[in-house]
């Protein structure tokens, strides 16, 4: 019997019969070391995962082609609420929200052997929602068990609340910024009506003033009274910067509402239409256009040409008291833009100040020295911005301006509030 019991439960390797062979039997011995060594290794390799298996904070379980549960470790029965024991009695299927979303998460999922990052949702024991990330593993078959799966699993109920919290917090973030746009929009369209409302019922009773005036300043003449005289021409320039102002702020007032009609315009023939419109015989030798005839570029042409308007008419204003004035219109190319300078060798102004000076009412010299509202350069500012391009300044006191505008050469078409920054 004690033969008959080590031959069945002694893990014989093979038999030998005498007389046998001593080749063969070292040959035995050696299939049968390296045999026992592989079966070694592996309750090794075994021991090791299951200790990984039994140690994992994260869920883990091995389940049939059923669904029903292998082996889970204490993280899994920790996550459902169960001993053990008794979750391996059970399919892991039990204990899905919906079975048919692990399926589909399955088969969308699926890259060769694993399924990776399969969305599912479980339900303890206490009835509780949990939001789960599952990786699984097809290990083959094993045992009486046809198929056998490993499925790791992470919980992320933590993470789903942060982003349905995230989705809301955007959510009510869009309706607020909704509704402040709105309220902006009506706002700046409501300002815009009151101004060019307010502009023209100003306009209106200062040209009866001025013209009252001239009519009184004509009376003083007359009369020889160079008291009277002197008061009235005051006044009358009063009135005149009033009427020069109120005409600014319309124009300032109509490029934020006009939309940009863009095309090819012919450069060259643009400024030397401008030069021509504002600049007095006496002075045109002073003007130079250095652009090559034919240069076109990509703009709405009037509102260009209101920004050559008002940029020229600075360079002549800020260059006339120099001894030999001089500007120059000129064009480059550079990358993907069209560069126009504007370029005066007048009184100049502190550098350190070049980026108030596209502000709208700001003046960098006194009235009294040099005519105007402040408010040309913001519509410069204002034009260039909306056909998405840039103005800068470069000046140095004494040395003259040059102002550069920096236009796209291809027109790029993008939704924009009806309002830029001007200061």
């Amino acid at each position: 019997e004690a033969v008959v019991s080590a031959v069945n439960k002694g893990g014989i390797y093979a038999y030998a019969t005498k007389p046998w062979d001593e080749n063969d039997l070292k040959l035995r011995i050696e299939q049968a070391f390296e045999v026992q060594k592989l079966r070694d290794e592996k309750d090794t390799l075994l021991n090791q995962y299951q200790q990984v298996f039994d140690a994992s904070g994260d869920p883990i379980v091995l389940v049939d082609g059923r669904g029903s549960v292998l082996a889970a470790n204490e993280a899994c029965a920790k996550l459902i609420g169960m001993e053990r024991t008794a979750l391996m009695q059970t399919r892991f299927t039990a204990h899905l929200e919906d079975p048919s979303e692990l399926l589909r998460g399955l088969k969308h999922r699926r890259s060769g052997s694993e399924f990776l990052n399969v969305d599912l949702t479980l339900r303890n024991q206490q009835g509780d929602l949990i939001d789960c990330l599952m990786t699984a593993t097809y290990m083959g078959r094993q045992g009486d068990h046809k198929d056998v799966f490993q499925a790791i699993i992470k919980d992320i109920s933590d993470r789903k609340q942060e982003e349905k919290h995230l989705r809301k917090l955007n959510s009510d973030l869009d309706k607020r910024v909704a509704v402040r746009t709105r309220q902006l929009l009506e706002a700046l369209e409501d300002l815009g009506s009151f101004s060019y409302s307010v502009a023209h019922d100003l306009r209106s009773p200062l040209k009866n003033i001025a013209a009252l005036i001239d009519h009184l300043h004509s009376h003083a003449e007359e009369n020889k009274d160079a008291e009277a005289c002197a008061f009235t021409e005051r006044i009358a320039k009063g009135a005149q910067r009033m009427i020069d102002l109120v005409d600014d702020l319309l124009r300032f007032s109509q490029t934020n509402n006009r939309e940009l009609q863009c095309g090819s315009v012919d450069l060259n023939a643009l400024m030397s239409n401008v030069v021509e419109d504002q600049v007095m015989p006496e002075r045109m030798t002073q003007i130079s256009i250095e652009v090559a005839p034919g240069t076109r570029i990509l703009a709405d042409a009037p509102m260009l040409k209101v920004v050559l308007h008002n940029l020229l008419s600075n360079a002549l204003k800020f260059s006339r008291t120099s001894d030999a004035p001089k500007i120059v219109l000129a064009h480059r190319e550079e990358h993907d833009r069209d560069i126009i300078s504007i370029s005066d060798n007048g009184v100049g102004f502190d550098p350190k100040h070049k980026d108030l000076v596209f502000g709208a009412f700001k003046r960098l010299h006194q009235a009294e020295q040099f005519e105007g509202t402040g408010v040309g350069l913001a519509i410069v500012h204002r034009i260039i911005t909306k056909h998405q391009g840039q103005v800068w300044a470069e000046s140095a006191e004494g040395k003259g301006t040059t102002i550069f505008l920096a236009l796209p050469k291809a027109h790029r078409v993008k939704a924009e509030l009806p309002f830029a920054k001007t200061g």
